[in-house]
C-alpha cells in the first residue's frame, strides 16, 4: 500500500562525487523515465554515473529504480544543441546498452534487474524498454 508520494524537480546531478556520501536512503522507488540521454549529454559519462550512484544511495534497502534509457541513436539528433553538449557527446564511452552492466557492477551495486516491458505507443520514439533495477536488502549481522 502506497503511504506517501514525493515528486522533485531540479538538478539531480551532484557537483562532486564526494557529495554522494551525504545522500541517505529515503525512497522505495525512483522513476527515471526519458532522462538518461539529457543527463548524459549535459554532464557526460561522469555526470550520468554520479546520478546512478546517487539514485542507488537514495533508495532504501529493497528499493527499485524504474529506468527507461533512451537508445544511443537518439543522442545524435540532439548533439549540436550547445557547445557543451557536443563536447560531451564526442567523449561518451558508456553507451546505453552498457547501463545494465554498470548498474549491476560493484561501482553502483544493484543486485538484479528485470525487463518490465516495452510500451506499444503510436510514437515510435517512446517505444523503449523499461527496466526495474533492484537494490538488495540490508544485511543484518
Amino acid at each position: 500500500m502506497l503511504t506517501s508520494l514525493c515528486s522533485s524537480q531540479g538538478n539531480y546531478v551532484l557537483e562532486r562525487d564526494e557529495l554522494l556520501e551525504t545522500q541517505s536512503p529515503e525512497f522505495d522507488v525512483i522513476l527515471c523515465l526519458s532522462l538518461t540521454k539529457w543527463v548524459h549529454l549535459n554532464w557526460g559519462d561522469e555526470g550520468l554515473k554520479r546520478m546512478f550512484k546517487r539514485i542507488y544511495r537514495h533508495l532504501r534497502p529493497g528499493g527499485i529504480l524504474i529506468l527507461e534509457p533512451q537508445p544511443w541513436a537518439s543522442y545524435g539528433k540532439r548533439k549540436k544543441l550547445t557547445e557543451t553538449i557536443f563536447k560531451n557527446y564526442q567523449q561518451i564511452t558508456l553507451k546505453p546498452d552498457q547501463f545494465t552492466s554498470y548498474l549491476l557492477s560493484s561501482e553502483v551495486g544493484f543486485s538484479s534487474y528485470e525487463l518490465l516491458g516495452t510500451p506499444q505507443t503510436s510514437s515510435k520514439g517512446f517505444q523503449r524498454p523499461i527496466y526495474a533495477f533492484h537494490k538488495g536488502q540490508a544485511v543484518v549481522e
